[in-house]
């Protein structure tokens, strides 16, 4: 079973994977779910470098914040995936 980490509410292995082959780990239900999506076949994110603070909580590298919206956009990352994967299954 794969070592889960919530980095802002999205669910990552432990090596900051969405999908993972070294944990097979598949996150994509899941925080799909989460924010507010029906799963899909769509392409992983990935978390951006965090490290842990204090209390536990990831934080982005780049702007030392917990809630970063430039580097944990989840939601615009999904919406993203979800509408490249309906434009390739057009295409196919």
């Amino acid at each position: 079973m794969a070592t889960t980490i919530d980095i802002n509410d999205a669910w990552f292995c432990e090596h900051h994977k969405e999908v993972c082959t070294e944990c097979d780990y598949d996150g994509r239900a899941d925080n799909d779910a989460a924010f507010g999506f029906d799963p899909a076949d769509r392409e992983p994110m990935e978390a951006p470098p965090t490290t842990v603070n204090k209390d536990g909580l990831h934080q982005c590298k780049k702007h030392g914040s917990t809630d970063c919206k430039l580097c944990f956009g989840w939601k615009k990352q999904i919406t993203r995936g979800r509408a490249a994967a309906k434009k390739a299954a057009k295409k196919a």
